[in-house]
């Protein structure tokens, strides 16, 4: 499978730079805007690249620049197993529709790479939200991290040389072990409610609901940070009744800084394709 021709479909202003990016790597792109017929743009590309997420809802492409929806059973059917998909965070119902028409996928989100890069601007734009929002400078205050992965890490570096007196909440005593080496307090689970009590900011990092109510009391007058992807780890229907200030911030390097996040989504499909020996 020889990729030169690819077509983009849906997407966020991330989506433009990448179109350029790829352009500039010599690659003959187009950008699907519904002024022809999918199944002729379709035929006329070796790729199909899709925004991150790719659906929604399992049943459209996630393309909000389209007038009309497009059906991911309808564009797989086109490609057959002759077009190959790069499609950021693909659930297991898309993929389950994929597989059922022969596409040969890839789900570019799951790439360490983008994970690791991507973590910068959701780091960015998270600080970004938490000096707008507190009344308080970041220099001093008490910040709790829940989860200790990939976005975690810079986050709770970036805390740490702003002058904030940060703990990290992780299950793995291996990432206990290591936030320590990130020169912080890291503490089990089980004394999250009492790291709450005493915090003026908390990031959350779990894609699972780890702040419950009886933490969310303990907390109520911090503000919290959700950056997880969805179900999200915080209960937001406890907080709306007690009054605690949760921000579900997602998608935020699309938000705030797409040119890079164009970069990485990029880089990491140039990635993709070499070691698929294009």
């Amino acid at each position: 499978m020889n990729i030169e021709r690819i077509l983009i479909i849906g997407g966020d202003s991330r989506i433009n730079y990448l179109s350029q990016g790829l352009l500039e790597d010599g690659f003959k792109v187009k950008t699907f805007d519904g002024s022809e017929a999918l199944k002729t743009a379709v035929e006329e590309s070796d790729a199909v690249v899709l925004g991150l997420p790719c659906s929604r809802d399992d049943k459209t492409v996630d393309a909000p620049n389209l007038s009309e929806s497009i059906l991911l059973k309808d564009l797989f059917h086109i490609m057959g197993k002759n077009k190959l998909l790069l499609a950021g965070k693909m659930s297991q119902g898309t993929k389950a529709v994929a597989d059922v028409f022969g596409v040969k996928w890839v789900d570019y989100f799951m790439r360490e790479e983008l994970e690791i890069l991507n973590a910068i601007p959701t780091c960015e734009g998270a600080l970004q939200i938490a000096m707008e929002e507190l009344p308080i400078t970041l220099f001093g205050c008490d910040a709790v991290i829940t989860g200790f992965g990939k976005v975690a890490q810079p986050i709770v570096s970036a805390l740490r040389a702003l002058g904030a007196n940060v703990t990290v909440c992780a299950r793995k005593p291996s990432a206990r072990a290591k936030a320590r080496t990130f020169g912080v307090n890291a503490v089990d689970f089980n004394l999250l409610k009492d790291c709450m009590g005493r915090a003026d900011l908390v990031f959350n990092t779990v894609p699972q609901c780890v702040i419950n109510r009886r933490e969310l009391i303990a907390a109520k007058n911090a503000l919290i940070i959700d950056l997880a992807s969805k179900p999200g780890g915080v209960d937001m229907e406890a907080a709306k009744d007690l009054g605690v200030k949760v921000i579900w911030a997602l998608g935020l390097p699309g938000k705030v800084a797409p040119v890079t996040a164009g970069n990485i989504i990029k880089e990491t499909i140039c990635n993709i394709l070499g070691e698929l020996g294009e």
